[in-house]
């Protein structure tokens, strides 16, 4: 049976979507365990730094806003892209990006609940492939046919 470490500060949503995979999971709030006793760490919180590697998503599309507050970042900034993107630590290593438009009427907090939702399916889908060492392609991690999801090309 493999087993999960989630590292997290504060309860998310994510957390429970991990857990839900069926793996074995254990939770940790500080660096108290070994890594090694773990198929995957995760980490629910980007901004924590770990002396190992650890899989953690961001929202944005690394490498912009890579800050504390990229959602706030992203509005102020006046982009129209934003994103979810899924790593590894130590090094760096992005394996996914999910991007989400921002449009001129949207709402801060509409932004962030997209992305966070879109952080809880991207993460949780990205974690059960390497679990079960499995490829994956973007366009098919959130369940979709289509390359972003919007049903409205053939690709």
């Amino acid at each position: 049976m493999k087993k999960i470490a989630i590292l997290y500060e504060t309860y998310r949503p994510v957390i429970d979507s991990l857990k839900s995979l069926g793996y074995v999971t254990d939770c940790y709030t500080s660096l108290n365990f070994s890594p090694d006793d773990y198929d995957l760490v995760i980490s629910t919180d980007d901004s924590k730094k770990t002396p190992f590697r650890v899989l953690t998503s961001h929202l944005s599309l690394l490498p912009a806003f890579a800050d504390e507050e990229p959602v706030k970042t992203a509005v102020l900034s006046g982009v129209k892209v934003t994103g979810v993107t899924v790593y590894y630590s130590n090094p760096e290593t992005i394996l996914a990006q999910y991007p989400v438009f921002i449009y001129n009427d949207a709402h801060y907090d509409e932004i962030y609940q997209e992305l966070t939702y879109i952080e809880q399916v991207l993460l949780t889908t990205v974690a059960n492939k390497i679990l079960k060492n499995e490829p994956f392609e973007s366009k098919t991690l959130l369940g979709s046919k289509h390359c972003g999801g919007c049903s409205g090309c053939s690709k």
